[in-house]
């Protein structure tokens, strides 16, 4: 049997969930503190991890790069509250593997659990086939844009050629690495991904490269780092704008030498990788702000590809939603037949900053509660309705005068959404935001000051 271990400081609500997946023929294990976790899983091992946001003692994000780092394919849920589902994305971003939103739906958890405990079975076998991975199926879509992607994608896969993919989180960057690697005469190789920034980073080291026994504290045998396992293969290396410069520096040389180092071993030894790259930041960007070697950027840059957000793909939007309930409706054993006029709108007019993840989530949830057979506004979580209000009280503003302030009259929290929604418009250019909301870009900062909003 599948061993789940709960990490939630509801001692109530984690003898309830304990309780439900011992009735479904799991193994449960629980803790209450985030500490406690790290002592349970340097003793114990298990096949999945149901974690909470909130804990009392260390943040969900430091547990969750300590659990990736230790076990970079265990997966991991995070379980947490509706106004906290944000972060959640940022915690995918990071490493977690899927999030669910309290309170808990048994058999949505249930399923859950066994698509993700089914995907980790598939990334253990070879799989040819061209556009199905761990995650699921790969969708192409209908726009211009993605098949204009997935044509340079072809184009550079028989090649050894160094690939950046950028785009923002969700966007589907490991799928196109995927789909490279698949179309290359590395098929038969292995295809190893990792993201640079659910590492530690005094583990990065070890992670990347491998160490031997006695090398650091707590490095009690020799292991092998993500280069050697990719001997032959392909190297993913999502969100690699989160290394460090002294790690970066010793990728630079690894590229340029094609010769790895264990730490703590002076005999380097020969490595053939391809390497592919991802990042959600402007990497030129960080190049100029000195947060980015030069010329390892020059060094990964051979062909470059740019994934748009879905909002840019309103084509490949509908065909997802389409391909999300048909999943949905197999997982959960339902007849929902597509969406109310009204929802659809919103699903159109929805940012989706969280891109494919997020829209995957909310549709798969949206398909559960449904009562009838489309789904309802109703059938969406709060964040994406308040977001629909927001827009709608953002074009009443335009109306107004350019001279008052779009913020004078609302609310502290429908201002500090107001601020947080302008700013993801703006592509994350506080200029820009400031601008559109017709305030200075000083009062701009002192509003996310006086909100403590976190970017």
């Amino acid at each position: 049997m599948k061993k789940i271990f709960i990490i939630d400081d509801d001692t109530f609500f984690c003898d309830i969930l304990k309780k439900h997946l011992e009735n479904n023929n799991y193994i449960a294990e629980a803790v209450f503190r985030g500490k406690d976790a790290i002592n349970w899983l340097k003793n114990n091992s298990c096949d999945l991890v149901l974690c909470d946001y909130s804990l009392p003692d260390i943040t969900g994000l430091e547990l969750l790069q300590h659990i990736k780092a230790e076990n970079l394919h265990l997966p991991v849920v995070i379980m947490t509250a509706y106004a906290e589902v944000r972060m959640a994305v940022k915690l995918m971003k990071m490493g977690a593997d899927d999030y669910v939103t309290k309170p808990i739906q048994h058999e949505e958890i249930l399923l859950l659990m066994d698509s993700l405990l089914q995907a980790k079975k598939q990334s253990t076998k070879k799989s040819h086939q061209k556009t199905f991975y761990t995650n699921g199926e790969f969708i192409v879509g209908e726009s211009k844009k993605i098949k204009q992607i997935l044509n340079f994608a072809k184009k550079v896969a028989p090649t050894d050629m160094s690939v950046i993919i950028s785009g923002e989180t969700g966007t589907g960057k490991e799928y196109i690495a995927r789909f490279i690697h698949e179309n290359s005469f590395r098929r038969d190789k292995p295809f190893m991904a990792i993201d640079c920034g659910a590492i530690p980073k005094d583990l990065a080291n070890s992670e990347l490269f491998g160490h031997v026994k006695g090398s650091f504290t707590g490095a009690i045998i020799d292991k092998s780092g993500i280069f050697q396992k990719a001997d032959g293969g392909t190297l993913f290396l999502d969100e690699v704008a989160n290394l460090s410069h002294d790690v970066q520096q010793k990728l630079l040389r690894a590229i340029q030498e094609r010769m790895v180092a264990r730490l703590g071993d002076d005999k380097a030894k020969p490595v053939d990788i391809r390497i592919i790259a991802a990042s959600n930041e402007d990497l030129m960007g960080q190049v100029n702000e000195n947060k980015f070697r030069e010329d390892l950027y020059h060094r990964l840059n051979e062909f470059k590809i740019d994934l748009p957000p879905i909002r840019e793909r309103v084509e490949d939007l509908q065909v997802f939603v389409k391909h999300f309930i048909k999943m949905a409706n197999q997982q959960l054993n339902r007849n929902i037949i597509g969406l109310t006029p009204e929802a659809h709108s919103i699903v159109i007019n929805y940012p989706w900053y969280g891109n494919l993840r997020e829209l995957k989530n909310v549709i798969k949830r949206a398909v559960l509660l449904a009562e009838g057979d489309e789904i309802d506004s109703k059938c969406f979580p709060a964040e994406i309705i308040f977001s629909q209000e927001i827009g709608r009280e953002d074009t009443n503003s335009d109306t107004a005068s350019n001279s008052n302030s779009k913020l004078k009259n609302a609310s502290s929290e429908i201002e500090k959404q107001l601020i947080i929604e302008t700013i993801h418009k703006a592509g994350y250019n506080k200029s820009q935001a400031a601008r559109l909301l017709n305030i200075d870009r000083k009062t701009l900062y002192n509003k996310i000051k006086l909100y403590d909003i976190k970017l």
